[in-house]
Order: C-alpha cells, then sequence, then structure tokens
C-alpha cells in the first residue's frame, strides 16, 4: 500500500509508529487499549487487516478476531473456536504469510478437541493455546497479539471483568492483548488503574474527516461521482454544524448532478443520500417526497429488469418506515417495515428480511397482536433456514426468545423444546438470560457498538 498520496494509508501509517513506539517496547505489558473515536472503528480494523498479512509493519504475529461479546462465561470458548476454525482453513489455502515461512506448524485439532470436551475451562484453553501458538512461531523470540475488536458488546461491565479475570489467571510470556474502548467513555479505566504494569493506554489525535475528504475529491473534478462525494461531504458537515439551508443546498446539488447522467439508479440513490441527512432536522414532509420519488424510480428500474435497484428497495422502505416511526404513525411503519422484509425476502437478502419484520412485529405488538403473531411466527420459520454464521450477527436471538415466550405462553412443549434445542446451538447453553440482558440494554446510549 503506498503512503504517499493515500490519506487513509498515511493515518494507518501512524497508527502501525505509535504502536511500534510505545507498545512493542513494553515487554511485560499484557493489554495494551486503543482509546478511539466511534467513528474510526473502521479505521482500526483496516490496520488490523494489514497487520494480519506478511506487508505488516508491527514487529509481533497478530491474530485477529472481531467474534461479538455475549457473555463472559462463553467468550473464552467462541473465541477459541473461531481461531481453532481460521487456522484450520489458512493450511488449506496459499497465502503470503506461508510464502514468507511466517505461518506456524500448529496443532489445532488438539485444541479443537480439548474445547469440545465436557468440562473444560476455556479461559485456562485459551491462555494455553496463545502460549503453544507463540511456541511455534517461526521465531521464538516474536511475540503473538491476539487483537479483540467485537462487532458487539451486550455488557461492557462483563466484558472488563472477562480480561481482568484473563490477567489474574496469567497472559503468558510473549502473548499480549489487544484491544478498543471509546475515548469520551474510557470504560475500562478502572481495570487499567489497577494493573498498571501489565497495561497500557494509546491515542492518536487522527483526523479521519480530513483523510476522507480528500480522498473523496481525489480524481477527476468533472466526474459525476466525485462531484457527487463533495455534495455528500458537504451535507455531512451541515448537519454537524446544524445548518438547514447549506443541507438544502448541497442535497440539491446532489440532485441535479446525478440527474444530469441519465443514470437512474445513481439518480434514485442522490434522493436517499438527501432524505436520509434531512432526518437531523425532522423535516418530514421533504423526506416523504424525496423517498416516494426515488422509490417510483427504483421500481421501475426493477420493472425494466435492472437489479441493481433491489437494494435501493429495500433501503427506501426502511426510510419510509422510519419516517412514520418518527411522526408517531406507528402501525402505518410496521405495514412499511412487514413490505421491507417481504421484499428482501424476494430479493434474496435474508438477515435485512429477518430485521425488517422483527420491527414490524414489535410495532405490531400493542394494538395488532394478530398481525404480529404471524409475522414472529414467520420470522422464526424463516430464520431458521437460513446459515448460521449469517445469523451470528443477525436479530435472530431476539426473534427466537419472543417466539419461545410465545409459545411457552401456550404451553407448547414440544415447540418450545425446539426452539430451545436451536436457539442453544446458535446462541449457547444460557441463551435466554444472555438475550434477555439484550432486550433489558436496549436504549442506544447504554450498548456498546465498536464496528
Amino acid at each position: 500500500m503506498s503512503t504517499e498520496h493515500n490519506p487513509i494509508a498515511q493515518l494507518i501509517s501512524q497508527i502501525q509508529q505509535k504502536w511500534n513506539d510505545e507498545a512493542s517496547p513494553e515487554k511485560e505489558c499484557r493489554l495494551v487499549r486503543w482509546l478511539i473515536k466511534p467513528d474510526q472503528a473502521r479505521l482500526y480494523e483496516g490496520f488490523l487487516r494489514l497487520e494480519s498479512t506478511a506487508n505488516g509493519s508491527i514487529p509481533e504475529m497478530l491474530i485477529v478476531l472481531l467474534c461479538p461479546f455475549k457473555d463472559p462465561h462463553t467468550f473464552s470458548k467462541t473465541l477459541a473456536e473461531q481461531w481453532i476454525k481460521d487456522y484450520l482453513a489458512e493450511t488449506k489455502s496459499n497465502n503470503t504469510l506461508k510464502e514468507a515461512g511466517l505461518f506456524p506448524q500448529w496443532d489445532a485439532q488438539h485444541y479443537q478437541r480439548l474445547s469440545e470436551k465436557t468440562g473444560t475451562d476455556h479461559n485456562k484453553l485459551l491462555l494455553e493455546m496463545l502460549s503453544s501458538f507463540q511456541n511455534a512461531l517461526p521465531d521464538k523470540e516474536t511475540r503473538l497479539a491476539l487483537a479483540l475488536m467485537p462487532y458487539t458488546i451486550s455488557a461492557v461491565g462483563d466484558y472488563g471483568r472477562w480480561m481482568e479475570n484473563l490477567l489474574k489467571l496469567g497472559i503468558p510470556d510473549k502473548v499480549l492483548c489487544m484491544v478498543f474502548d471509546y475515548e469520551e467513555e474510557q470504560h475500562f479505566d478502572d481495570l487499567f488503574r489497577k494493573q498498571p504494569k501489565q497495561t497500557k493506554s494509546l491515542y492518536l489525535n487522527l483526523d479521519l474527516d480530513g483523510a476522507i475528504n480528500k480522498l473523496a475529491k481525489s480524481g477527476d473534478p468533472n466526474s459525476p461521482e466525485v462531484q457527487l462525494k463533495e455534495c455528500i461531504i458537504e451535507m455531512s458537515n451541515a448537519v454537524k454544524t446544524n445548518s438547514l439551508d447549506r443541507l438544502h443546498k448541497w442535497g440539491k446539488k446532489g440532485l441535479e448532478i446525478t440527474q444530469r447522467t441519465g443514470n437512474k439508479a445513481f439518480y434514485a440513490s442522490a434522493h436517499l443520500l438527501y432524505a436520509g441527512m434531512l432526518f437531523q432536522f425532522s423535516q418530514f414532509e421533504e423526506i416523504e417526497q424525496l423517498l416516494k420519488r426515488g422509490l417510483a424510480m427504483s421500481m421501475q428500474l426493477l420493472k425494466n429488469g435492472d437489479d441493481a435497484s433491489k437494494p435501493l428497495i429495500v433501503q427506501f422502505y426502511s426510510y419510509r418506515a422510519a419516517c412514520c416511526q418518527h411522526k408517531k404513525q406507528m402501525l402505518e411503519a410496521a405495514d412499511l417495515f412487514a413490505k421491507q422484509g417481504d421484499l428482501a425476502m424476494e430479493f434474496k437478502m435474508g438477515i435485512q428480511a429477518l430485521t425488517a419484520w422483527w420491527q414490524a412485529y414489535t410495532l405490531y405488538k400493542k394494538k395488532e397482536e394478530e398481525k404480529c403473531i404471524n409475522l414472529m411466527t414467520k420470522a422464526y420459520a424463516f430464520g431458521i433456514s437460513l446459515q448460521a454464521e449469517e445469523l451470528k450477527t443477525s436479530c435472530m436471538s431476539y426473534i427466537g426468545f419472543d417466539y419461545f415466550q410465545y409459545c411457552e405462553n401456550l404451553k407448547q412443549q414440544e415447540k418450545c423444546k425446539e426452539i430451545d434445542t436451536f436457539m442453544k446451538g446458535l446462541e449457547g447453553e444460557n441463551w435466554k438470560t444472555t438475550v434477555a440482558a439484550y432486550k433489558k440494554d436496549m436504549q442506544p446510549k447504554k450498548r456498546f457498538v465498536i464496528i
């Protein structure tokens, strides 16, 4: 990756240099925390992905796991299983690490058997795996860094206690863990204060907005794509400065630019972008007009056989439903979410269908019980037909929980057993307790989402 002209690559180089200067020299350190802003998560993920290849520049060997944190009792097991799965997949492929002679020969199947064994302490197993993997590295002096970046964290306090438990058990020599925390909240301060010799925090003042602006404006200034990117940046800035007039100026300019191209899908997407920005100002009449025009264009494209319009149509229905929600038109919103789900299923967008149906039946719950039950049943039946890997980051846990409670109230014991078996396979033995905690903690300000 050339960093001379790529502003995002330059930021990643700063991250690499910060690590090399302040984390790598700390040989006694076992837990390193990056303090980041929420909008920087993708940038740091890019850093992790780069360092997972032979093109990385930090001296440590990096293992990256992005598993969601759901339960402190099962997280180590989830990490171990994902790591083993990834390693076994890598052994079957030709990759740059092998070519560079950096791929360790490690008995992953031995640890797979231990992980599946009843009564295994997975916290201790994970630490043993880290130690044995480090010992298997071609250079025995190379430290191993386990980078954890969960897409979601159900309970921040539990996640912190899980880290503390690993420190107490003893993270092995020449091994450290890399974690992420939000700069403003600094959720794990207590842990880092308690263990000053084993922990270290890193912070960089990165100008991500400036880098994105530079990248967006690069290329041919006469290109409609580049011109629309400039409009999006200016609209975002208008939202940040609470300037509705400025938003209208650049939103209308975006419509004009895309209309001139004659590309109907491009023009329709500009309507979606403009409407999305207007939500910040509660301009619901204008939002509805933009969404109706954009949806009509997209439906015409679909009628003409343009499959590229399908994701746009699903998004338009989602935005229209959200607009109704903001206007307290809950049943109308539910109908639109239900329609969005039906279209998403028709367009082979399974996870989007589940999310839309879940939103719909949740809104139906208070006033349209029959619609709620029918849609919940439909969502569960469709959900169990999807691959488990797809469902890991979906709302299936909520759907399964709601459907289990419904069947339990009707004393449908066989159906409850069937749901329980499926959900245990998806979420673990304590799935009901875990999901109940999720539902209790559904307020956005209380949810800690790193990605």
